[in-house]
C-alpha cells in the first residue's frame, strides 16, 4: 500500500531511537495509567452510575460509559500532576499509523494516554459494553481484529481493554476469555485487589507491512452493578 508522509510522521520521524523510547515509555507508564483507569471507574460507578437503570435497554451506553470515564480519568490526572506531566489522557485519538488512504478515516481508540514529547506514540485502551460473560464477541473482535492483528498498539508492547460488565461474574468473563485465547490469564500482582488479567501475544507484521512487538494486553472487567 502507497501512502504519502502524514504531518505527525514528519514531524516525529522513526528510527531506532523512536522505537526504543515508544516500548521504554509504554513499560514505565502502565501500572500508572491502569491506576488511574480503575481509580477513575470507581468514581464512576459510585457517583454517575448510581443514578441509572443498566439492566434495562439504554442507547449509546458504551459510548456515554466510555466518555463519562475518561472525564473521571481526566479528572484524576488533572488533579494529581497539575495538569502538567509527560503524558496526558485523550479520547478518540486517531492512530495514523493503520489508516488505509489519504481520504480515508484512520481508526481510533475510545481512551489512551499520549506522550507529549511524540504524539504518535500513545497507551491504548478500548472499551466494551459486555451484557453478560458470555456475550463477548465484540471484546473478542477488539483483542483479535485489532490489537492483535497490530491495527491497534502498532508501536508500543502494552494495551488494555475495559469490558463494562452488566450482569454475571468478571471470573466467568476471564474462564471464557481463556478459553477463547487458548491460554491463561495472570493476574498481576499491583492489582491483586482488581478484576484485572493479562493475556501475552506474538505479533508478527501489521497489515501494513511493520514488525510489532509482542502485546502484554490488560483485561479489565467493570461490574456495573
Amino acid at each position: 500500500m502507497t501512502r504519502r508522509a502524514a504531518f505527525r510522521e514528519q514531524a516525529w520521524p522513526e528510527d531506532q531511537a523512536f522505537s526504543d523510547l515508544a516500548l521504554q515509555w509504554a513499560g514505565s507508564v502502565s501500572e500508572c495509567i491502569l491506576d488511574w483507569v480503575w481509580r477513575a471507574f470507581d468514581a464512576l460507578r459510585t457517583g454517575p452510575m448510581t443514578r441509572a437503570d443498566l439492566s434495562k435497554p439504554l442507547e449509546q451506553l458504551e459510548r456515554d460509559l466510555t466518555d463519562l470515564h475518561f472525564h473521571e480519568i481526566q479528572r484524576l490526572w488533572a488533579g494529581e500532576t497539575d495538569g502538567f506531566s509527560a503524558f496526558f489522557p485523550d479520547h478518540e485519538i486517531p492512530e495514523f499509523e493503520s489508516r488505509h488512504s489519504a481520504r480515508a478515516q484512520p481508526p481510533s481508540y475510545d481512551l489512551g494516554f499520549v506522550l507529549g514529547a511524540n504524539p504518535r506514540i500513545i497507551w491504548p485502551l478500548e472499551a466494551k459494553v459486555v451484557p453478560k460473560p458470555s456475550a463477548l464477541r465484540e471484546y473478542l473482535i477488539e483483542v483479535r481484529s485489532r490489537f492483535v492483528r497490530g491495527i491497534a498498539a502498532p508501536f508500543v508492547d502494552q494495551a488494555g481493554i475495559i469490558g463494562y460488565l452488566l450482569s454475571g461474574w468478571p471470573q466467568a468473563v476471564f474462564s471464557k476469555l481463556e478459553s477463547e485465547l487458548s491460554q491463561p490469564l495472570k493476574h498481576p500482582p499491583t492489582f491483586d485487589m482488581r478484576d484485572h488479567r493479562t493475556s501475552f501475544h506474538n505479533r508478527g507484521k501489521s497489515p501494513f507491512g511493520r514488525d510489532l512487538p509482542d502485546l502484554l494486553l490488560h483485561h479489565l472487567v467493570m461490574p456495573c452493578f
